[in-house]
Formats: C-alpha cells, structure tokens, sequence
C-alpha cells in the first residue's frame, strides 16, 4: 500500500500571477523498475512537464510554481495529489498513483483542482492526515483552508500576519507575527470557529516551521532557536538555541518522520554554508551536521534541496562544487556523488535511493550505492527545478 509523501513547513515565495487553464493529456500505461514521475518546472512559462520513468513526455500543464516551494502531496488516500500555489493561483493534480490496497496502479497526472485564492498566497502547509492544506496570504493576513477532498476553500483564518505560517495540526492553524516586525506572538486559532484559543509569547523573527504529529508539538523557527509549542497543553513548553552562529528560515520534514532539516543561513555577508540542523523532534534535540568542503546554499533558489518521503534521505546539491550530497538522517552518513554542474536541481524518490539531477536540459538518474548514471535523458527548454512523485510499496502499470 502506498503511503503518502508528505511535507511540511515548505517555503513558497509567490512571484507572479498566472490566468491559464490547467490542461493535460489522457492517461498512458507505465512499466519501469523506477515507478516515479519527473516533474520539470519553467517559472518563466509557467509551464509544467510530467515525465515518465524512461524519459518520454507524458503530460504538459500550465501552473505556476517557485523553486522554494517544494511541493506536497496529500490526500485522498485513494488519490494522492500534489499542490502548489504563487500570487493567488493554487494548482492541484493527481501525484501518479492511485491506491488497490496492497498495490498502486501508475497513471498519468491530470489536473485535479484549481483555485483563485487572495493575491499573494507564500507559504503553505498541511494537516498530517493530508486532508486539509492551507496557504498563507501575506497581503491579506490570513491562512486560506482547503478541503482536500471536497477540492474548494473551507475556512478563511483572519488572525495572520504580514508573513504567517499556514502551519495546521489538530483542528488547529499556527500564525506567527511576520519576520522583520520585530513582534513575537504566536497564535493556536480553532479552524472551525477561526478564533484565537491562544496568544503564546516565541521568539522574534519567526520564519520556518514543523510539526510531529505523534508528539503533537509544533517546532518554530526562530531568530535565535526553536521554539516548541505543545499542542495539548496549548502552552511553549520549550526553546532550542542554535548553539552555533546564524539560523534556519526553511524548515523540512516528512510527517511519518522523528526529524526535520533547517537548512543553515549563515551570519551575513556569508552567503553558503558547510553544515545543516537536523532536529530530533521526538527528544527536542538539534544537532549540527557538518559536510566538509560542502558551500550549501540556505536560499535554494533552484531546487538544489531535497527530501525523500520516506523522511529519511536529505540531498543537497552544492552550489559552488560540482557535487551532491546523500545524507542519512538517522545515521548521519554523508555520501558524496558527481554532479553534472554546480548548483544542480535535485531531486529524490521516496526510499531516497536514487537521485535525479538537473543540468540545462539534461536530467541524469544517478544510483546512491554505486555512484553509477543509471539514465539520462532531455526536458524541456527553460526548466528552472525537478520533483519526483513516487509511493512506497508495489506499483503496477494502469
């Protein structure tokens, strides 16, 4: 049975509107050893192009997507989908997969959901159930929330800020006051009601978020540590300092996962950093975990992050030196490859044993345990970032 990849706590920085229908083409059979789907983003066509394992197109839509988001899939179980929005454009379609119980079947993506929500829609989140996904419109302050069964906005949360959090957990959103205003406010709103339960007192310059779900504890990035929030309680229950200096802006994990991954913005004027945090969430422990030589970019300005949905695998293409990085999560062991140009677009299939990286127009398969280009084939003119959909368990042809 497939289990859902989930992110959480993903960045989207909304650039520019896009007024085009999505639209796709019928759906194709698909046999591979590697059941994914590539999918190539050119933010300057605010175009998207889905490929299947061997290299060959099988869908085009329009969309608008930025390289910081990263995007999610969620829910139904039955049809997982992947989201993603910019300037008040949220876009949904089928992630490729559809749910028989002990197997997936592999199916063309198609278009699942569009909707016009606001003017300025930046960060995004979901509940750990994939159910609902929400996106926070700065110009309006507030956190937009989206069934995603029912495909259409249910709730509007009014109690954001300048640059909130769409952080959902429990029947609850977490707003944070925005980055830069130097306030330190953080509010528990009841979804339902959109009434604020309670006001907590966190750090300033909250940007960055994650949420375990087992623990039911919410983990905010703030200027100078992580803040944890205890949903139960409703109350801060506790701060993580960096120890080291700088902090994280971008916060990563998969929900099925003890850890999350805040990638290191060093102290200006550095720009790049040899080292990321790996938070233990189930022990509210940070550790810092340094990559000799490594120049890795906080901003990821063209997907040169990624994370397995498996939440084990973190990959890191260095923006400086034509390498990338595999790193385990749970035994920190990092595992260098070759890149085929610095600052490659990355990306990783759910067990996080494979690597896809972007080059102009070449994408190569690289396999982690041998270092061997497994594949290499063409996308399209202009693709700024990679992003592969795949499950993990059996998947058959359609």
């Amino acid at each position: 049975m497939y289990k859902r990849i989930i992110f959480s706590g993903l960045m989207a920085l909304a650039l520019s509107a896009c007024n085009d229908d999505s639209s796709s083409n019928s759906k194709t059979e698909v046999d591979s050893e590697q059941p994914v789907w590539l999918w190539a983003f050119d933010d300057d066509a605010s175009s998207v192009s889905v490929y299947a394992p061997a290299g060959d197109l099988s869908a085009s839509f329009t969309a608008a997507a930025f390289s910081k988001m990263h995007l999610m899939q969620a829910g139904p179980s039955e049809e997982p989908t992947l989201w993603m929005g910019k300037s008040g454009s949220i876009y949904a379609f089928t992630a490729g997969f559809h749910d028989h119980g002990d197997h997936s079947h592999m199916e063309t993506p198609e278009t699942y959901a569009q909707l016009t929500l606001g003017s300025s829609s930046v960060h995004m989140g979901q509940s750990s159930s994939g159910d609902t996904v929400a996106f926070a419109d700065d110009a309006a302050q507030s956190v937009y929330i989206i069934d995603v069964a029912q495909k259409k906005r249910v709730q509007t949360i009014t109690h954001g800020s300048g640059h909130s959090a769409a952080l959902i957990a429990e029947g609850y959103a977490i707003t944070t006051a925005a980055t830069g205003s130097g306030e330190n406010w953080l509010n528990i709103v009841d979804i339902a009601k959109d009434s604020v339960l309670d006001s907590l007192t966190i750090g300033a310059g909250a940007h960055g978020d994650a949420y375990y779900a087992e623990g039911k504890k919410a983990f905010i990035a703030c200027a100078g540590a992580f803040y944890v929030v205890d949903l139960a309680k409703r109350a801060v229950v506790d701060s993580i300092p960096y120890v080291q200096s700088g902090r994280t802006n971008f916060v990563y994990h998969a929900h099925e996962n003890i850890h999350a991954v805040g990638l290191h913005k060093p102290v200006s004027p550095d720009t790049t950093s040899d080292k990321f945090m790996l938070l233990d969430m189930s022990k509210s422990a940070l550790a810092w975990v340094t990559i000799d030589g490594a120049a890795l970019n906080w901003h990821i300005t063209n997907g040169q992050f990624a994370l397995a949905g498996s939440g084990d695998v973190a990959i890191f293409a260095d923006v400086v030196k034509k390498k990338i990085y595999h790193v385990n999560l749970l035994t920190r062991k990092v595992t260098t490859l070759d890149a085929p140009a610095a600052g490659v677009a990355v990306a990783t299939n759910y067990a996080g044993d494979k690597v896809w990286a972007l080059s102009g127009t070449s994408v190569k398969l690289i396999d982690v345990a041998s270092g061997d280009v497994e594949k290499t084939f063409t996308v399209a003119a202009g693709t700024d970032w990679i992003y592969v959909s795949s499950v993990d368990g059996d998947v058959e042809a359609e």
